[in-house]
């Protein structure tokens, strides 16, 4: 199989590429996350779509590089590695930080002269044009920071905070991710050719739903919205095979109405 150029590498979780894919899906994590967050997807999706988990500076096999904590900044230098691998259809789905990653990804790849997207799925978080009404927690001391990070999305995983080390080694990526989602700040762009997918956990408490509702005016297509049990990680719950499944069959249908 045909392997791609190292630069583009970086960006791509290692995997097969898939020979005569009609779609590719770029997925994006959320804050503290990874590329693996999207490892089970693989699998489930069907054989003409070659999904794509963007590994983000900072984690997984690129430790050794610093983490973005500016989200413009990120994506610029990701939609400039990735441009190339719009030469077929392609959709982008994004989780909380991931969301607002997808959203500017979207919009940088097609101010470069890309074509829009064919879907955009965003995930628990509201539109991009909505500020947070949550003060930031980033630079918080430890305690509060944890505190707040219970509160608000349901806390760390217990096996985490029992492992000091672990914890020692996580925590600067998730305050750098923090920050990046933090402090961003949305500019005034032109709404989106393409539909948009909004989905969010039913008891997730960083969201509301007017909120998600607020994504329909970044796009001029279709706008529909899905809410599933579960929280803020609602996706790595009960409700993951459903989100899975709504994605797929957006997909398959996607790709047969190209197909006319």
């Amino acid at each position: 199989m045909a392997t791609r150029n190292p630069e583009i590498e970086k960006w791509l979780s290692a995997r097969e590429r898939v020979d005569g894919a009609r779609m590719r899906l770029f997925c994006l994590p959320h804050a503290g996350s990874g590329a693996t967050a999207y490892q089970s997807w693989r699998r489930e999706m069907p054989s003409s779509v070659e999904l794509c988990a963007v590994k983000l500076p900072g984690r997984e096999t690129r430790m050794s590089e610093s983490s973005y904590t500016d989200c413009i900044e990120l994506v610029e230098v990701m939609a400039d590695a990735l441009i190339s691998e719009c030469d077929i259809p392609y959709a982008i789905f994004g989780h909380s930080m991931g969301a607002v990653i997808a959203y500017e990804f979207a919009q940088s790849l097609v101010r470069r002269g890309a074509p829009a997207p064919v879907c955009l799925f965003v995930s628990g978080r509201v539109a991009a044009h909505l500020r947070l009404p949550a003060q930031p927690v980033h630079a918080l001391p430890l305690q509060v920071f944890l505190s707040e990070l219970e509160s608000r999305y349901g806390g760390l995983p217990k096996e985490l905070l029992q492992d000091q080390e672990m914890l020692d080694f996580y925590l600067p990526i998730l305050r750098s991710d923090l920050q990046l989602i933090e402090t961003y700040r949305y500019g005034d762009k032109p709404p989106l050719k393409c539909p948009i997918v909004v989905s969010g956990g039913i008891d997730d408490r960083s969201i509301w739903l007017e909120g998600l509702e607020g994504w329909k005016q970044h796009t001029n297509g279709s706008f529909t919205l899905h809410r599933y049990e579960g929280g803020h990680f609602y996706l790595a719950g009960e409700s993951k095979a459903s989100v899975i499944s709504m994605v797929k069959d957006k997909l398959i249908a996607l790709q047969a109405k190209q197909s006319v």
